[in-house]
């Protein structure tokens, strides 16, 4: 493998005709190579800002001892970081030239004959992750903004690139790694230690609990985000909606699929006035789908001239229910299998539909139907019908899965953090009477603080860094 400190030269911009071309050039013998290579303008040795400075614009001219000999007095500009406050840690500069290919082309060849190499795709990139100027989530960010085809996807890869993901993450990373930290020093000294001599920190199931869900709410927070702002667009994972009538098992079918109990399911009619989201997995683990539990949309689904159920919700939740319905990629429309008469839902559904009869447990006629032409018949109580229909979503989304490789690896990253959570808390909570295992409660909080950290790169892996580098373009 090559040197990380290597003089390392590579093209930033295509090599067509334009305004301005850019080449980089990093690495050690960075300042002996550019005196080498440029004069002042005025022909006097060119002079470079020291370690710590600002970075500088230079105006130049090429040495006759180098280009100058073949492209005269052409002059060109040097962005110089001296370092450490770069965007590499280290010296590094950009050389904007004329936008000339053949003149692109000569450049980098007698950059490499002066002692430099031609840079691997990505190496820029890699030693700014290294140096801990970017993350891992915003080196990735890279490629999406390199390969961008619509406004849409390219503010999605500058915002990826703005940091904010990454940050919370980490921040999220930190806060657990003090709460670890508490837990452990309560296990070490709590016995040995006077009651008086050291502060010992409360590490009790009234404490812990709710600092442990606090991080699974922030953690659902970005992948609610995540995928509102990438639905339709690259790295966006297909939203699959539960719509239907309130009050008729949505919100139990909900929280069996997603394998928590994400839902409030009460028998009110109306007790979900918003919408709940929650990640769909394949028997692999790997995050598949947004599902969106939403509010009961009376006037949504129709028999003949009839409404199957009043709208018992109010008039901004079922605007806000049905605005997702319209941006989903696969709507579940859920029918009460006690209706006495064919459903129909209305044209206004246009995403691929899968019509489910739910509660079929409490109708004795269909709760003996092991099949239906027109539904997947289910039942929460007895599960009849409930993995087919996670499987009938898992094939139909296969086909619409458009998330990248970050967008996979930053997903796989948080439900992994959050699963570790969820077992923390049942190893509060599910000790039948006796006192909670704290060195436990500390191993699976540190699986979650090993998942955030391969998010962002903190803890990370020589495979990982190598499938994240290797989609980057040379110069990037």
């Amino acid at each position: 493998m090559d040197s990380t400190t290597d003089l390392i030269v590579a093209p930033a911009t295509a090599p067509q005709p334009s305004a301005r071309s850019i080449v980089r050039l990093a690495g050690d013998g960075l300042r002996d190579v550019l005196h080498q290579l440029f004069l002042r303008v005025d022909g006097s040795p060119l002079q470079l800002p020291g370690l710590g400075q600002s970075a500088r614009m230079i105006e130049v001219a090429f040495h006759p001892k180098s280009l100058g000999s073949a492209w005269g007095e052409l002059r060109v500009h040097v962005l110089f970081w001296p370092g450490p406050n770069g965007p590499l840690g280290a010296a590094v500069a950009e050389v904007q030239l004329p936008g000339s290919a053949p003149l692109q082309a000569a450049f980098v060849e007698e950059a490499c004959r002066l002692g430099a190499r031609l840079a691997r795709g990505g190496e820029f990139s890699l030693r700014s992750f290294l140096a801990g100027k970017i993350d891992l989530l915003q080196a990735e960010a890279v490629v999406g903004i390199v390969d961008a085809r619509t406004p849409k996807e390219l503010s999605q890869a500058l915002d990826r690139m703005a940091g904010g993901v990454g940050r919370l993450v980490e921040q999220l990373r930190e806060y657990l790694l003090d709460l670890v930290a508490d837990i452990e020093a309560a296990i070490d000294f709590a016995d040995d230690l006077a009651p008086d001599a050291v502060p010992i920190p409360d590490t009790t199931q009234d404490t812990i609990i709710p600092k442990i869900r606090h991080v699974c709410q922030q953690l659902d927070g970005v992948m609610y985000q995540l995928a509102s702002r990438d639905s339709g667009g690259q790295g966006g994972l297909p939203r699959v909606v539960l719509a239907g009538p309130p009050n008729i098992g949505k919100s139990s079918l909900f929280n069996h699929l997603v394998g928590r109990d994400a839902a409030l399911v009460e028998n009110a009619v109306g007790t979900t006035r918003d919408w709940i989201t929650g990640e769909l997995c394949d028997t692999a683990g790997v995050v598949s789908c947004l599902l969106v539990d939403l509010a009961g949309v009376g006037g949504l689904f129709e028999s003949g001239d009839r409404l199957v159920a009043e709208r018992e919700v109010n008039v901004e939740a079922d605007r806000v229910a049905r605005e997702e319905i319209q941006r989903a990629d696969v709507v579940v429309a859920c029918h009460d299998a006690d209706s006495g008469s064919p459903i129909t839902v209305t044209d206004r559904v246009t995403a691929e539909c899968i019509h489910v009869l739910t509660r079929v447990d409490q109708n004795p006629a269909l709760d003996k139907m092991a099949t239906s032409d027109e539904y997947i018949l289910t039942s929460v109580k007895s599960g009849v019908g409930v993995d087919l229909l996670r499987q009938r979503i898992l094939d139909i989304v296969s086909g619409l899965n458009r998330s990248t490789p970050a967008t996979i690896r930053l997903r796989a990253g948080i439900h992994s953090a959050r699963e570790s959570l969820v077992q923390a808390e049942k190893s509060l909570t599910d000790f039948d009477g006796l006192p909670p295992d704290e060195a436990l409660l500390a191993v699976l909080l540190r699986h979650s603080i090993d998942a955030l950290g391969e998010v962002t790169g903190a803890v990370v892996g020589t495979d990982i860094i190598d499938r994240v580098f290797s989609r980057h373009c040379i110069g990037k």
